[in-house]
């Protein structure tokens, strides 16, 4: 394996990645205190929502809209670089009703010293085929939500934890966007 690179590569990246890009019929700016704001509507297929908080709202509660607009998640991928167990308590009790099927959470693997108890409870869940975690060395704050309405991608500033009062997101309704974001899909089953 070569460390090097030339600049075929940077080309081919280039062409590649031009090929995931997506050309959006609508997009929307908004600052939110929550989501309520929204009204209740769900992006349209290919829409997008810029959003930016003006009051603290972590990226879980993306979540819990889209189970009360969609009626139900059938595979979730959660990579963040933190999570709580207030937010995998949550999670879980969705898991329980049924309105959340297969959960796969990639995290930083510097959790694991950062907060080992979060980390050996992710361990747990796993082992008893609860959901599936994968660490790794990443810092990246992306949500991909596939419901019985659409596929639907969530990323931003904001971790599942506590969070600060200005962060910002883009919501979007798009399978392709879900698909170039969620290279783990396969691993839920």
């Amino acid at each position: 394996m070569s460390f090097y690179f030339t600049l075929d590569d940077i080309y081919n990246e280039r062409i590649n990645a031009r090929m995931h890009a997506h050309r959006f019929e609508r997009m929307h700016a908004v600052k939110l205190e929550n989501l309520k704001q929204l009204c209740g509507s769900l992006p349209e297929e290919n829409e997008c929502f810029f959003i930016e908080t003006t009051k603290s709202f972590n990226a879980f509660t993306f979540i819990v809209y889209l189970i009360r607009h969609a009626g139900h998640i059938e595979q979730l991928f959660i990579a963040t670089y933190s999570i709580n167990d207030r937010i995998i308590n949550s999670l879980l009790k969705w898991k329980e009703k049924g309105l959340i099927d297969n959960v796969c959470i990639e995290i930083s693997e510097s959790i694991k010293f950062r907060m080992p108890k979060v980390s050996m409870r992710l361990d747990d869940l796993q082992s008893k085929g609860i959901i599936s975690v994968i660490y790794e060395w990443t810092h990246r704050k992306v949500t991909c939500v596939k419901t019985p309405v659409g596929y639907f991608e969530i990323e931003g500033s904001g971790n599942y934890g506590e969070n600060a009062l200005k962060e910002q997101y883009l919501f979007c309704k798009s399978k392709e966007i879900y698909e170039f974001r969620n290279n783990e899909i396969s691993s839920l089953g």
